[in-house]
């Protein structure tokens, strides 16, 4: 998958998310290094549709990555569920209505991922899964809809609420 319906934002946290993995002396890029990747960049609406702290989160991720014993080279390639995750972004933004895909589609991206690292991480510090808003295409502004009243179910067939559940 090529990265030109990325915005400038969303192609930041792919880099960011490489670098992530060069740090963590990894060899290629996993769906965790793309939720470090949010939690670096300066996203602040990610970090509060997470819920928890921004360091415990990232502390979690790393924890559950673990450290690597390679130096990587230059180019990183993407893990099978970082691919997947990237063409879900890009389903997210065309569901939404958006040309551009940007981080909080790979937000969404992430929460509706299969990946067990990412969602151990984030049910572990969240404090209820069900408050992460599903946007719809008709929903005002940018598209994010509004947090849900607390204690309001989510429907039972919403990826977002089993996966975080």
């Amino acid at each position: 998958m090529g990265y030109e319906r990325f915005g400038e934002r969303a192609q930041d946290v792919v880099g960011t998310a490489a670098d992530r993995a060069r740090r963590l002396r990894h060899w290629y890029v996993e769906p965790g290094h793309v939720l470090l990747a949010l939690l670096d960049t300066d996203e602040p609406e990610a970090v509060r549709l997470l819920g928890g702290a921004a360091e415990d989160l990232r502390a979690g991720v790393i924890d559950a990555l673990g450290r690597g014993t390679v130096e990587p080279g230059g180019h990183l390639p993407l893990s099978g569920g970082t691919s997947d995750l990237f063409e879900r972004a890009s389903q997210e933004a065309d569901r939404l209505g958006h040309r551009a895909v940007e981080p909080f589609h790979l937000l969404l991206a992430l929460l509706s991922a299969a990946d067990t690292v990412v969602m151990e991480v984030l049910a572990a510090h969240r404090t209820d899964p069900r408050h992460v808003p599903r946007p719809t295409a008709d929903a005002p502004g940018t598209g994010h809809a509004p947090r849900p009243a607390p204690g309001a179910p989510g429907p039972a067939h919403d990826p977002y609420v089993w996966a975080m559940s």
